[in-house]
């Protein structure tokens, strides 16, 4: 019984292992932040932070989803490994499942259904949403988002 117990701590501390195709990823920093519409945290709201590589040619995406209060961590590669250093361009979009053109005589699970963006558009594309964000390497890397509905969209950019 004793040997069983030991046996997931044998592998390391860590549960991934480097191997030829982690080991030419960039570094990752912990990164995260905060998400507010109009002052209120916004939950369940995906951040993406988009950069390009050391060759200028590649493209890297880091992912988070917000919680109750609004923040979120990013993961790059690996849960929670943070993302690579340098400039972002930065998109945020929460979606929800909305009734559309409601059929009489069908109950509300059956009524036609969409999946919409719910936070104002202009912030959903991350190359056209005006939002950037810089990770250094000694951070601290955390970011206040505070959005709203009154400015108008930014023009599409590349």
């Amino acid at each position: 019984m004793l040997t069983l117990a030991c046996l997931p701590m044998a592998g390391g501390c860590s549960r991934y292992r480097e191997d030829e195709w982690s080991k030419q990823w960039p570094r990752r920093v912990p990164a995260g932040g905060i998400v507010e519409l109009d002052g209120k945290p916004v939950e369940d709201a995906t951040v993406v932070f988009v950069t390009r590589g050391a060759d200028g040619k590649k493209e890297y995406a880091a992912l988070g989803q917000t919680d109750k209060m609004g923040k979120f961590r990013l993961t790059t590669f690996r849960p929670k490994d943070g993302a690579i250093v340098g400039k972002h361009l930065v998109g945020i979009e929460k979606t929800a499942t909305v009734t559309t053109n409601p059929v009489k005589g069908l109950s509300p699970e059956d009524q036609p259904k969409v999946v919409k963006n719910v936070l104002p558009e202009k912030y959903r594309v991350y190359s056209s949403s005006g939002l950037e964000a810089e990770v250094t390497e000694k951070g601290p890397n955390e970011f206040v988002f505070r959005l709203d509905d009154s400015s108008p969209v930014p023009k599409a950019g590349r």
